[in-house]
This record gives C-alpha cells, structure tokens and sequence, in this order.
C-alpha cells in the first residue's frame, strides 16, 4: 500500500496546484486506509467563498503487484454529488510516466470543478521520494 499512499500525494498535491489561483474554492482532504481490501482512498470536500464544505469526489487506490518492476495501481475515481464513478489504471514505472498517467485523475476533477487545462501542473512528480537519497547542499572543502 505504500505506492498507493504515494499515488495519492501526488493526486492531493496536482489538485492544490490546480486550484491555486482560486482563492475562493477550498478543499478538504480525508485519507482513509482499508487494509482488508488493501484500499487506500482519498474524500474531498468543496467549499466555496466559506460555504459549508460539500463532498466532491473519492479516489479509491488499489495497488497491482507485477512480475516485471512496474507498478500498477487500479484507480476508481467518484463524483460524490452524482455517483458517477470512472476506472482508471494507473502504470507507474518512472517519474515522467507517472506524470501522464495521472494526468488522467487530474481530467476527471477538472471536469468537476469546471477548471479550465492548465499547464504545467505540478504533482510533486519530481519530489518523490520513491527510491531516491536525499542530497544535502555541497559542502566546501
């Protein structure tokens, strides 16, 4: 489940970056884990101009295991207002594929919250920390 919880921060990331300029729409974010179904899902509410929050949609993250270095996550993406669901899988064997692949999620909630295309979106692609080592600054000699 630990790509799962990736997935879903660099998910929560892209939709922060997409409402950035909108100072007038918030989002709440709960992450809920389902270990018997090996489910790890994120509930976002919508307020606008400091409304009452009202559900806005769910991403349930469900990783695939594969025999060949990549990782595979089934993705159901829920517009809570309409139960409108859609299925997405996500293949993730390097950043710059993660970055298209969840350009996928990202066109569903557009769709939602009537947000025009904006690039670039950041996601924290390039932040993840999935097998990468720190680096410190350079230290003088």
């Amino acid at each position: 489940m630990n790509r799962a919880v990736e997935i879903l921060g660099i998910l929560r990331k892209g939709m922060e970056s997409m409402l950035g300029d909108r100072d007038s729409i918030r989002v709440n974010y709960l992450r809920i884990f389902n270990f018997d179904q090996k489910r790890v899902s994120l509930r976002m509410e919508v307020s606008e101009n400091g409304c009452q929050p009202l559900p806005m949609g769910r991403i349930d993250v469900f990783e695939i295991p594969t025999n060949n270095g990549r990782m595979t996550c089934r993705c159901i993406l829920t517009e809570l207002a309409t139960g409108q669901s859609e299925k997405v899988i996500l293949r993730l064997k390097d950043s710059g594929q993660r970055e298209q692949e969840c350009e996928k999620v990202f066109f569903f909630f557009r769709k939602i919250l009537s947000i025009p295309e904006v690039k670039p979106l950041d996601g924290g692609f390039a932040d993840s920390s999935r097998g990468a080592h720190r680096q410190d600054p350079a230290v003088s000699d």
